[in-house]
């Protein structure tokens, strides 16, 4: 899920926010001078946010835009982050580090498919990059993490301006902050002019008078098919939304280009990626030799690296629990299995993530450790012609395991469809729970693919590896686990229509949340297009509707929700007559209206609407003011 359209908020939007920064920037009453130390200079510019609704400066508007959690060593991404393990993937390091340190080719594609294990060989070289002083940014995008900073183009070009303002380069950082000052907007431009204001405009200056010798040698840019569509926008179909996500990995990959082909630009860039169809074309238009490509094949040797890393932890496994030496073994030969690393290494078909996964299952499902050895092994293929046929037979296991399959796989869909629910967690169990520990009891036994509380078990959701969404969402691979689209709204709408009829959640809220908190989410996300329509076709009474409406003001932008409600409610009704659900609620909502000294529509307008139904999204060809409608005396602008 995603926040409403941006041009649903009431604020300045565009060049009006810059403007007006551009203004008191100038004007020195409104500020006082701040410093940033970094390294050995000392950095004056005007702003501070010391005091909330102050002016902030060009470090201060900078900081907005990077995604700390973004990169390769952040708290967010966590100690589970993937990293090759020790001696395995040695030949693919390598040739990368060898790029980086004698190379003459400064752009490299590390490319393979799902599971090959690209981000754990990025997360391996940017610790030895970080280690030798050769790192100057990073940039992990991750369509899964917890922010939605983490997966917009938006955050790429200043998180990693932000790492080359943190470097020992004397000037640099003043050279930055400079740049920011002269180009206030620079942060709503296309990436390409990014690019240029943030990074090469301010390494040009510095390099006048500098040799970069001695800075750091590489970039490095995981996962660029991650990247998102655009936010904020709303998107007619699933097509629309797939081609804003391919240009904005075209955009992306454009800007990178950008940067390596101006000859003041110092440092190597390693891009890593699925082979997806906009990315290999982007790379092909390329003139030959722009780019080395490195895909992660059988010319690495995949299978020994899986079968060294499953060995090593089945050992490890029998260690810790007091096992006999080769313990798996036994399991093997009961199934005509003779090496059971072997057999997983070459079941895998090149995907690190199958062995990776194998292992956290035996390692946390439910039995001992003997016990799932012996489930996973009899997990066996369907199609071994398939590319993911070994994946998906095992993700198909374990979902089985769930007391309730289906309602696991409802609950995970349904996850996935909010933005950042990490964050989220919390308000997500609560709302989706229809009894206590009902989240425990359905993905408990998934522990091996999903987490779904945190070490102080405060809820959180952390999917270990995507190949698992992209397994639930397609058909052909999830078979009878598969669940359209409509079916998981219908889920999701089903739990807001309860706690509608309950007046609050079923369960208790958990420990440091608190009711308001959880009412401006639940006013936020009910009003959403998907959820609303079947959510308000469950049966409900005026007293349902009179106390969402009575909490709606908690909501961020609590006018446009109501009014939101108003529209869609009505949006499936014939010209002739609307439908039950549609007079009830309208019937609230113009009541709520009048009561708190909202315009109501006329009678003419009434009629107009049942002929030509008034939408609350933008982008439509038709545009109307949402106080000819209904709506409080505000400003507050809808399209149609």
């Amino acid at each position: 899920m995603s926040r409403r359209p941006e041009g649903d908020q009431r604020v300045p939007s565009g060049d009006n926010i810059y403007h007006k920064w551009d203004n008191s920037w100038n004007d020195s009453s409104r500020h006082h001078i701040g410093d940033v130390h970094t390294s050995n200079t000392t950095n004056h510019f005007h702003g501070s946010t010391s005091i909330p609704g102050t002016f902030k400066g060009p470090q201060d508007r900078l900081e907005e835009f990077v995604s700390k959690g973004a990169a390769h060593d952040s708290a967010e991404r966590g100690t589970d982050a993937p990293k090759c393990y020790p001696e395995t993937r040695d030949a693919v390091q390598g040739e990368l580090l060898g790029y980086i340190e004698h190379g003459k080719a400064r752009v490299v594609w590390l490319t393979g498919p799902a599971g090959a294990g690209k981000t754990a060989i990025m997360g391996s070289i940017a610790d030895t990059c970080h280690a030798r002083r050769w790192l100057a940014g990073s940039f992990f995008v991750s369509e899964s993490a917890k922010n939605v900073d983490h997966s917009s183009k938006r955050y790429l070009i200043p998180t990693l301006a932000y790492h080359l303002f943190q470097l020992d380069i004397p000037g640099l950082p003043a050279a930055i902050l400079s740049a920011i000052a002269s180009n206030p907007s620079v942060f709503d431009k296309r990436l390409d002019q990014q690019v240029e204001i943030l990074i090469l405009a301010p390494i040009r200056k510095v390099r006048e008078n500098a040799d970069a010798s001695s800075w750091p040698k590489a970039i490095l840019v995981d996962g660029v098919d991650e990247c998102d569509a655009d936010e904020g926008r709303k998107f007619e179909t699933e097509q629309d939304r797939q081609r804003s996500k391919e240009y904005n990995h075209q955009e992306v990959l454009s800007a990178l280009l950008q940067a390596h082909s101006d000859p003041s630009f110092p440092f190597h860039i390693i891009i890593a990626s699925r082979p997806e169809r906009a990315i290999e074309h982007y790379f092909s238009s390329l003139p030959l030799g722009a780019v080395r490509k490195l895909f992660l094949g059988s010319r690495y040797s995949p299978e020994a690296d899986m079968e060294l890393y499953a060995r090593a932890m089945l050992n490890q496994i029998g260690m810790e629990c007091g096992l006999p030496e080769n313990w798996y073994s036994r399991a093997g030969q009961a199934l005509g299995i003779e090496d059971v690393p072997r057999y997983w290494a070459q079941e895998a078909s090149g995907q690190f993530v199958y062995v990776a996964a194998v292992i956290r299952y035996v390692q946390s499902g439910t039995g001992t450790p003997y016990e799932r050895l012996e489930r996973v092994l009899n997990w066996r293929l369907g199609d071994s012609s398939k590319p993911f046929s070994a994946l998906d037979a095992l993700y198909r296991g374990i979902l089985k395991t769930s007391p309730d399959p289906e309602l696991a796989v409802k609950w995970i869909r349904a996850v996935l469809k909010y933005g950042s629910y990490g964050d989220r967690a919390w308000y997500i169990t609560t709302l989706q729970e229809s009894s206590p520990g009902e989240v425990g009891y359905l993905l408990g036994p998934l522990s091996s693919s999903v987490r779904i509380s945190k070490e102080d078990r405060q809820p959180d959701f952390h999917f270990y590896h995507k190949s698992l969404s992209d397994f639930l969402k397609d058909s052909q691979r999830s078979g009878d686990m598969y669940l359209t689209g409509d079916k998981v709204n219908s889920f999701q709408a089903s739990r807001y229509s309860a706690v509608l009829k309950n007046k609050g959640p079923l369960v208790p809220l958990p420990g440091g949340r608190t009711w308001d908190e959880f009412m401006a989410e639940f006013c936020y996300f009910l009003t959403l297009p998907h959820l609303f329509p079947p959510a308000c076709n469950h049966h409900h009474d005026a007293s349902n509707i009179d106390w969402w409406l009575a909490h709606h003001h908690l909501e961020e932008d609590a006018p446009s929700g109501v009014i939101q409600a108003f529209a869609l409610v009505h949006d499936k009704c014939h010209w002739y007559a609307c439908c039950p659900s549609c007079k009830l609620w309208r019937s609230r909502i113009v009541r709520f209206a009048k009561a708190n000294g909202w315009r109501v529509p006329t009678v003419l307008e009434k009629l107009r609407d049942r002929f030509k139904h008034i939408p609350w999204y933008r982008n439509d060809p038709r545009e109307v003011w949402v106080g000819k409608l209904l709506g409080p005396p505000v400003g507050l602008r809808l399209s149609m």
